[in-house]
């Protein structure tokens, strides 16, 4: 017996897969006979308009219910939070924004004054000399 080393060379350009005679010819048809039967399509349920609302309801009254909740469980310490508010709301005359303002402007120029009293005093020295 004869042992082949090398099989790929003896096969190249040929296909080595082949198909009996005849299987072609009847694939179809058997295929479908041995498929089971088909049995005839129920009628599908028509879904109501509230199945399709119920789902959002269910999740608006879950929703309510933890504002309420919320509401009674934090509602008298908010009371209190409302009257001790950092945030202050004043009215403020523009009268009293003008003397607020003179005021600046007065420490502004002294402060500038003291700022710049030597430097100022230094050049109307030299002016004179």
């Amino acid at each position: 017996m004869k042992i082949e080393q090398n099989n790929l060379d003896r096969l190249k350009g040929k296909n080595p897969f082949t198909v009996p005679k005849g299987y072609m010819e009847g694939l179809a048809a058997n295929i479908m006979s041995q498929l089971p039967e088909r049995e005839p399509e129920k009628e599908v349920k028509k879904v109501s308009l509230m199945d399709r609302v119920r789902p959002w309801l269910y999740m608006a009254a879950v929703f309510a219910g933890l504002g309420l909740f919320f509401k009674v469980l934090i509602g008298p310490e908010d009371q209190a939070a409302k009257t001790d508010s950092l945030l202050v709301k004043t009215e403020v005359s523009p009268k009293v924004v003008s003397a607020l303002q003179a005021a600046e402007d007065e420490e502004y120029l002294e402060y500038l004054e003291e700022q710049y009293a030597g430097y100022i005093l230094a050049e109307e020295m030299e002016d004179i000399e």
